[in-house]
């Protein structure tokens, strides 16, 4: 069991489209087609930030497109599209019923454009107290919710037998958003009572999106910006995704569908890893981490190239499928 924590809204966050899709069986390699493109076509649209793909969580039936934009104007120009309307009725063919009852699409508020940094949390809970806990955990995540730049958060109690510690992750808009609710009195309070409910905890930053993938600012110690980042991954993970389609679907249709998607995601991550985003990242680290005295055309001509860059990946592959 899982239990994600409800985002904040704050009008100063970016907007966000998230569609959620329960899929038909035997549709994964159309939708792995069809995830591609919906990730890829907002590019050529004002404002657009970034796109990713999440699958569903334990316990979960639905995966979920998330398109973030700079605000909801770029956000409903897109979503009245041609392009958009036409995805979307090509997404209500994938998904059970048939008539899109499985599909819906959501407009919420967004904090990535401005940098997101998360808190992890491991807890080893006293035996007997995990009912406690959770109670707990409800209470302190209503509260980490009302303060500033709160981006939402995720609880994961003990996967198996041999995992005994709970997960948490916290996230905030900015470094300083995030210290403020780590030094409130609000959050002191709620840690005296929960003292008495857990044997040990620790807890360490993630200062971005991808941690340890990208370098870091040598004087600061700033991580690149996340939608620098995101737009990097997509460089990257879309001729992944597309060879796999080509030529690892067809040796998965013997599987059922949540082994065949686990086998493909961690194919696709371990080819990030290592070598794909080595290779992008050295040649655009003059983008990802600027000189105070670059110029100020340095970001647009770092975009300018990666849509360039884009453009050419869906020309020459677009006859794997």
């Amino acid at each position: 069991m899982s239990a994600a924590i409800t985002e904040a809204h704050n009008p100063s966050f970016t907007a966000a489209l998230v569609t959620t899709m329960r899929l038909r069986p035997g549709v994964e390699a159309s939708f792995s087609s069809w995830h591609a493109r919906m990730s890829t076509a907002p590019m050529s649209v004002a404002g657009f930030v970034s796109a990713e793909v999440n699958a569903p969580a334990p316990g979960e039936l639905e995966w979920r497109v998330v398109q973030r934009f700079h605000n909801v104007s770029d956000l409903q120009a897109w979503r009245a599209s041609e392009l958009h309307e036409r995805l979307f009725r090509e997404a209500s063919e994938l998904v059970e019923g048939g008539d899109g009852g499985g599909l819906r699409e959501d407009e919420i508020t967004d904090g990535v454009a401005n940098g997101v940094v998360t808190e992890v949390v491991t807890t080893y809970v006293k035996p007997g107290k995990d009912h406690d806990y959770q109670e707990w955990a409800e209470k302190i995540h209503q509260a980490e919710a009302q303060f500033p730049g709160y981006r939402g958060g995720y609880l994961q109690p003990p996967a198996s037998q041999r995992q005994h510690y709970w997960t948490t992750l916290v996230r905030f808009g900015t470094p300083e958003q995030l210290d403020l609710w780590l030094s409130s009195d609000v959050r002191k309070a709620l840690l005296r009572q929960h003292d008495e409910l857990v044997q040990a905890w620790e807890h360490h930053r993630l200062p971005s999106s991808f941690s340890g993938w990208f370098p870091t600012d040598a004087t600061s110690s700033e991580s690149p910006k996340s939608w620098k980042q995101s737009m990097l991954v997509v460089l990257m993970l879309f001729p992944i995704v597309m060879l796999e389609i080509r030529f690892l679907s067809p040796l998965l249709r013997g599987l059922s569908t949540s082994p065949a998607t686990f086998l493909g995601n961690i194919i696709s991550v371990v080819l990030l890893a290592w070598p794909f985003m080595p290779l992008a990242i050295a040649p655009m680290k003059w983008w990802l981490l600027p000189r105070k005295d670059s110029p100020k055309w340095t970001n647009a001509l770092g975009i300018a190239l990666l849509v360039g860059l884009y453009a050419v990946e869906i020309i020459l592959l677009s006859w794997l499928v």
